[in-house]
């Protein structure tokens, strides 16, 4: 029931992101014609209002709506893999480290947890957005539309090489930040040994190449994802300066009004911000789908 009432919330804030622009095209026009009507720009004003309340309030429910809805399944996650856990038999455990299997109850959960509650939220919200606003675009103008959608290929196919090499670099750095944790446990676990055999440099010295290893694989991860933001803000960006240029030409030649310019402008900026985000979403998501192959190996595992 809360999955439904957010998704209702979802539709109502997605709908008042496409609505008001053409509130703000209605004031601009009225306020630039030749008759201006002080009593329209008043009704487009509160027009505007009302649009911009509704959105904050749906946003805010869905948020919270999927927030708890994604908990919920984190929880019921966490529990499914403890009861395999222990459902295991004793010879699984001489070969898995308990550093390792409590990592996968942590860390690995942890990642999850964002991909399944808030994030899912914004994927939708984006899509919508995303559908929504190119729709409306192609209602404004179709030449400027055809003008700002030129870059979107580049951008697709960037997109799934890069997620592809996200997904493969996510898996290694929680295989790695597993191994480190079981060497960590197995070391303070048997603490009094370590010190027996004065070994602790030397479990100094195994922990640190594991943490230098994460944090190399970390590292490769996180200028992956600048490359991919930088190709795709450049795109992006590059879009709305072609329609600045071409859409003041259509105003000049009286083909599109400057309201019609303003709210297009607003339709590409969110349709702009909107693909971005879900540029990092994917990101995100090809991480959590890294992780969920160590989850799911415990899951299945007869």
């Amino acid at each position: 029931m809360p999955l439904a009432i957010g998704m209702v919330m979802l539709v109502l804030g997605s709908a008042g992101s496409v609505a008001f622009p053409q509130a703000i095209k209605g004031i601009i026009d009225g306020a630039l014609a030749e008759t201006a009507d002080q009593q329209l720009i008043d009704r487009y004003a509160l027009i505007l209002l009302g649009i911009f309340t509704v959105q904050a309030i749906a946003s805010a429910l869905r948020f919270a709506l999927f927030a708890i809805s994604g908990e919920r399944v984190v929880a019921r996650l966490r529990k499914a893999i403890f009861d395999r856990l222990l459902g295991q038999e004793v010879a699984f455990f001489d070969a898995r480290r308990t550093g390792e299997l409590t990592s996968s109850l942590a860390s690995d959960t942890t990642i999850l947890q964002s991909a399944v509650s808030v994030n899912i939220s914004m994927l939708l919200r984006n899509l919508a957005l995303v559908v929504g606003g190119v729709i409306m675009l192609f209602w404004t103008s179709v030449p400027l539309t055809l003008v700002m959608l030129a870059v979107v290929p580049a951008i697709a196919i960037s997109a799934v090489a890069y997620g592809k090499r996200v997904r493969k670099l996510s898996r290694q750095v929680q295989d790695v930040i597993a191994e480190a944790a079981a060497l960590a446990e197995e070391s303070l676990s048997n603490v009094r040994t370590v010190r027996a055999f004065a070994a602790e440099k030397s479990e100094i010295d195994r922990y640190g190449a594991a943490v230098d290893q994460t944090f190399a694989l970390a590292r490769t991860r996180v200028m992956t994802s600048g490359m991919f933001m930088g190709i795709a803000m450049t795109a992006g960006f590059g879009a709305v300066a072609l329609v600045f240029w071409y859409g003041g030409r259509l105003v000049l030649q009286g083909e599109l009004s400057p309201g019609s310019l303003t709210s297009f402008l607003i339709y590409t900026l969110t349709v702009a911000f909107s693909l971005a985000a879900l540029a990092d979403l994917w990101s995100d998501f090809m991480r959590a789908a890294g992780v969920s192959e160590r989850v799911f190996e415990l899951l299945d595992r007869t």
